[in-house]
């Protein structure tokens, strides 16, 4: 990053209200996260965010994201999704002042279907043995008796891990928010931010299409804008749009109240479809986890309806649910920033010590955000940590 400022003419002088030491860009979930841990270091906190809290335009929306530690991915997640837990846990106890307040992380379980033999189930179990994860495992059968809404083959097995569950993401956003700003932290929404430059003081300069701020330090959690924000990073990040589909269906057994679970499904051709139970009006989750539509760019995000992937989820509700009449209740768009090989990407900007940054959560990346937004102010202090070598830029 040049440290030599371009001359912008009649460019307004900022004044020391406009100076702080810490700016974060984005606060959806992991900027918001950021945004509250740099504000209770004590620093001067400022959070820019182009569309505003809780917002639908980018990741973090869509009324849930489930959380469960039998993981498919990198076995290496597990130590941060465990400390993971005890934060969302924290935060929690901050957020649920009264018992009308909606608690933050539901831990209704989470049922895992597939072929015994595949790369998946066998990722699960092996995460689960080597960090000693609770879960329990099903034949199709056994699965049918204790949840009779689903139609199993038998070549389908279940593993149930009860200490899972989901997040209700725009909660988590606002609550991380609240106490952002309780702890001193202001927002400004509806700025764009254009560049932010390095200058000769050690100072960053961080321009917006209003105005123009400075600071000491600077964290980049900008989603599926992040390349944008992040010149002389290579992150070679595909931006997919994803379809969120909420159904009514005529059975009660699917609701939260009832003891559902939260339940992902690989099926026979190797797709993965994924449910969340009701938890209101809108009806049950569901939704493809694989796939997506590569979009050009992240400001091109639609809601519309994608009629080829919605039948594909009626069409999996059919194969593997037992109802007799669906309704399609509600439907959004949501972005995933995916890498090359899934995992994040997280770690100083390389010309700059005092620029940190998460990008590329790559779809499941929101049940970690308090982890990911403490060490992004650790990276800004100095110190690091072992666990997240995996998910470093090199």
């Amino acid at each position: 990053m040049s440290k030599e400022l371009t001359t912008v003419p009649n460019e307004p002088k900022i004044s020391s209200d406009q100076a702080y030491d810490c700016i974060v860009l984005g606060f959806g979930g992991v900027g918001s996260q950021a945004l509250r841990h740099a504000a209770q270091q004590g620093w001067k906190t400022l959070g820019i965010d182009q569309h505003g809290p809780a917002h639908d335009r980018g990741s973090s929306h869509g009324q849930s994201r489930n959380i469960r530690q039998s993981y498919t991915a990198d076995p290496r997640y597990l130590p941060l999704l465990q400390r993971a837990y005890a934060m969302w846990d924290e935060l929690n106890k901050r957020h649920r002042t009264s018992p009308d307040i909606k608690e933050l992380l539901t831990q209704c379980g989470a049922l895992q279907i597939g072929k015994p033999d595949s790369e998946i189930m066998q990722r699960i179990l092996a995460a689960a043995e080597k960090y000693d994860v609770k879960i329990e495992q099903f034949s199709a059968e056994q699965v049918m008796q204790r949840l009779p809404i689903f139609k199993l083959t038998d070549e389908f097995v279940g593993v149930f891990e009860p200490t899972a569950g989901f997040l209700r993401v725009e909660i988590c956003v606002a609550a991380a928010i609240k106490q952002a700003v309780k702890a001193g932290a202001e927002l400004k929404s509806g700025l764009r931010v254009d560049r932010w430059e390095s200058q000769d003081d050690g100072t960053i300069l961080v321009t917006t299409d209003q105005e123009s701020f400075t600071t000491k330090r600077l964290i980049v959690a900008a989603g599926a804008w992040s390349e944008k924000l992040l010149p002389g990073v290579d992150l070679k990040m595909q931006v997919l749009r994803k379809q969120q589909t909420w159904f009514q269906i005529d059975r009660v057994d699917q609701k939260l109240v009832n003891s559902f679970p939260c339940f992902a499904v690989e099926d026979a051709s190797g797709d993965r479809f994924y449910g969340v139970p009701e938890i209101d009006s809108l009806g049950m989750k569901v939704c493809k986890r694989t796939g997506g539509q590569p979009l050009d760019s992240a400001d091109h995000l639609n809601h519309d309806l994608d009629d080829a992937e919605l039948e594909q989820v009626e069409s999996f509700m059919g194969d593997f649910l037992n109802f007799g009449r669906s309704r399609l209740v509600h439907h959004t768009g949501c972005m995933y920033s995916q890498t090359a090989d899934g995992d994040f990407v997280i770690d100083r900007h390389p010309e700059n010590p005092n620029v940190t940054f998460a990008a590329g959560l790559s779809g499941h990346g929101f049940k970690f955000a308090p982890v990911l937004g403490k060490y992004l102010v650790d990276l800004l202090q100095g110190s690091d940590d072992a666990e997240f070598e995996f998910l470093k830029l090199r």
